[in-house]
């Protein structure tokens, strides 16, 4: 089988990215040559061809357009070429596909989301806003091809195809993220005495022996609640907080600690390439989005036996609060304490944590590429038909 998968941009954080690099080594151990098409592709060799296509334009919208077209026209050529391929997966938006999986979430429910959070003015401009509208009519153009098949990443993004696309439910498949269970797993207490002792030394914290470590992994601060999550952590006693990621607003958060007086409980640590460490040290994750619609870090940190303190709108955050695997809150500082207040309690947080590796476990990454093998198979063999 002959497998494209289309991604434009390569971030070595990115989770789009690191679920790609996962795949693609055991799709070949299984017979499945794959080809990425991306404008930029960098990491490590893979077991993979990867085409670069360009995608110019001053505005984002002429390069997402240009991108989509450069894609359409390598994906014409192979064909005509006689080496096309089985199916075409999608990480972007570009009709034409067989499978778009939505790693991002419904646009649409990702700007409803949004305009909640600014100020009329602003959100006049969003809903004019060409880059927007072209995202949004592409989505609405991919959801009219009866050929397309969309793959959500979790129960929120299912039911957001269904409402926001009238996509019908026999086009859309849940396949969750995986997480490799065996290189993300609860640390001894000596691996958590020295990734404290690590990270205190390096960002000048002080860890007491009685301290609730809280830890959040990810870019984009101002979607995922990082401010009103610095601004809770400050309010509580005993508590540390330790932020993993590049951020434009980077400088903005560091003001705000020195404002709240916590630079000795509440550091950015820049971006990580091995995150376990700090999940090591930490006893909580804590991910208050607005828009996750299914979180690698947040698998990452219930493998390490991490509860989680997530929001509704992060992807499984209902099903990992039925597994007793954490807490959810909404994206504001009350709700924050509130929430963080009851992780502060060590026999509730012990049995949560047990609970989150075993939660963990079911999405190990082996088993959700069986899942894709079998969606793959059988998507071929309906085109076949």
């Amino acid at each position: 089988m002959r497998l494209a998968i289309i991604r434009r941009r390569y971030n070595p954080y990115g989770g789009a990215e690191r679920f790609i690099e996962r795949l693609i080594p055991k799709l070949a151990a299984r017979g499945i040559d794959t080809t990425i098409i991306a404008q930029q592709w960098q990491s490590e060799p893979l077991a993979a061809e990867v085409i670069t296509v360009p995608a110019r334009g001053i505005s984002r919208r002429a390069k997402f357009q240009s991108f989509q077209n450069a894609v359409t026209d390598v994906l014409k050529q192979r064909a005509e070429a006689g080496n096309g391929f089985d199916l075409v997966q999608s990480h972007e938006r570009i009709t034409g596909v067989d499978i778009f999986r939505l790693g991002d979430g419904v646009h649409a429910a990702w700007l409803d989301r949004l305009r909640k959070t600014i100020s009329g003015l602003r959100a006049f401009w969003l809903g004019m806003d060409s880059f927007h509208n072209a995202v949004m009519a592409t989505e609405r153009a991919m959801a009219r091809d009866p050929n397309l098949h969309f793959v959500a990443n979790s129960s929120l993004v299912a039911k957001e195809v269904n409402d926001y696309l009238q996509v019908p439910e026999e086009r859309i498949t849940l396949i969750p993220n995986g997480v490799d269970t065996q290189h993300f797993f609860p640390a001894t207490d000596s691996q958590r005495q020295a990734a404290q002792e690590q990270l205190a030394l390096a960002h000048g914290l002080r860890i007491g022996p009685q301290a609730l470590v809280i830890a959040v992994v990810g870019s984009g601060f101002e979607r995922k609640g990082i401010f009103q999550l610095i601004q809770a952590c400050a309010k509580l006693q005993d508590v540390v907080l330790l932020i993993c990621g590049k951020d434009k607003a980077s400088n903005q958060a560091n003001t705000l600690i020195k404002k709240l007086n916590a630079e000795n409980r509440i550091a950015l640590t820049g971006p990580l390439q091995d995150v376990r460490p700090l999940l090591w040290a930490a006893d909580v994750f804590a991910l208050p989005s607005l828009y996750d619609p299914s979180s690698n870090a947040v698998l990452e940190a219930l493998s390490c036996g991490l509860p989680v303190v997530v929001t509704q709108d992060v992807g499984m955050a209902w099903e990992i609060t039925d597994a007793d695997a954490g807490l959810v809150c909404e994206q504001s500082v009350a709700s924050l304490l509130q929430a963080l207040r009851k992780c502060q309690d060590r026999e509730r947080l012990r049995k949560m944590a047990y609970q989150a590796r075993v939660f963990a476990l079911r999405y190990d990454q082996d088993q959700i590429i069986d899942q894709w093998i079998h969606f793959y198979q059988t998507l071929r063999a309906g085109k076949r038909c």
